[in-house]
């Protein structure tokens, strides 16, 4: 009998053992950014990275980023042809170079790709900006300017994991008066996907319909958001011509103030740069040139509603 109960107490010493080793966990988990398939959102997957060596898991981390997936809801965000051709951590800023094949990217897709990387490699312990390259000069954007480096202050919305993609978030939002010569103001709760940013959530929703009588959307809905980026207070945007040749009921003045004053108030910025692309012939008499940087101006402001 007391042979017996030694076994049983050393069987039992032996299973805490067991579960304490299986306890024991020195890799850090981190999230990697991937693009969901039909590429107009970001999608995170947890990961364990053993290594604690800084250079160790950035180059683990871009293994991730450039793998193939075998999941059906997202792909990794560099594509197969566009290689890193080099990676290195200058004093907090970590600079990654791109091949040639990296200027295909346009669009949403190219600013997708660029946020998946910089928001992947800024939870690196020691990365405190991330900035882009292409054979060897700064990336230039769809807006003609170089790309800024990415920090943490970057970002707008922080992209949750995949069992929250949804906030409520106020947004106000100015529409054009039924005579097409002033603004309306709305105030309202809506829910946002988390992953989508928030620059392109507010220009969607000024492609809907309002909810005051009198009040008309200021952008077609069948105009394409081709690129957003926030960037030291400033949103760059750029919208396709079917802005400008779609609304001749409503002023050029009071499409601009519509996305600049929607901007600044729910996306906390100071300035808006509007650029307009895929000018063609069909459309050059039509177009009205609304390219530049503005500032807010609430002096066409007839109403304001609020919805909450």
């Amino acid at each position: 009998m007391k042979k017996r109960l030694i076994c049983i107490v050393l069987i039992g010493i032996l299973c805490v053992s067991v579960l304490a080793g299986c306890g024991n966990d020195d890799g850090r988990k981190y999230d990697v950014y991937y693009l969901n398939i039909e590429k107009t959102a970001l999608v995170t997957k947890s990961v364990k990275i053993e290594s604690t060596k800084v250079d160790d898991v950035i180059e683990e981390l871009l293994r991730y980023l450039t793998t193939d997936t075998e999941s059906t809801e997202y792909i990794k965000p560099i594509p197969a042809d566009v290689k890193v051709r080099d990676c290195k951590l200058d004093r907090g800023e970590l600079k990654i170079e791109f091949s040639p094949e990296y200027n295909d990217l346009k669009g949403l897709k190219e600013v997708l790709t660029r946020s998946a990387v910089a928001k992947t490699m800024l939870q690196v312990e020691g990365v405190n900006k991330v900035s882009f390259y292409v054979s060897g000069v700064p990336l230039i954007g769809d807006d003609g300017n170089v790309t800024v480096a990415y920090t943490d202050d970057s970002f707008i919305d922080d992209y949750g994991d995949e069992s929250g993609f949804k906030e409520s978030k106020e947004l106000t939002l100015y529409y054009a008066t039924e005579d097409g010569d002033n603004l309306i103001c709305e105030k309202k709760i809506v829910e946002l996907d988390e992953r989508v940013p928030l620059a392109n959530a507010v220009l969607d929703y000024l492609r809907k319909k309002p909810e005051t009588d009198g009040a008309k959307v200021p952008i077609p809905d069948d105009t394409k958001i081709l690129y957003t980026s926030v960037s030291d207070g400033v949103c760059y945007v750029t919208l396709d011509s079917t802005l400008l040749t779609e609304k001749p009921d409503i002023s050029s003045k009071a499409i601009i103030y519509s996305i600049v004053n929607s901007l600044c108030d729910s996306a906390d910025v100071k300035s808006v740069v509007i650029k307009t692309g895929n000018i063609n012939d069909a459309t050059q008499k039509d177009y009205l040139d609304i390219s530049g940087t503005y500032v807010g101006d609430k002096t066409m402001v007839v109403q304001t509603k609020t919805y909450y």
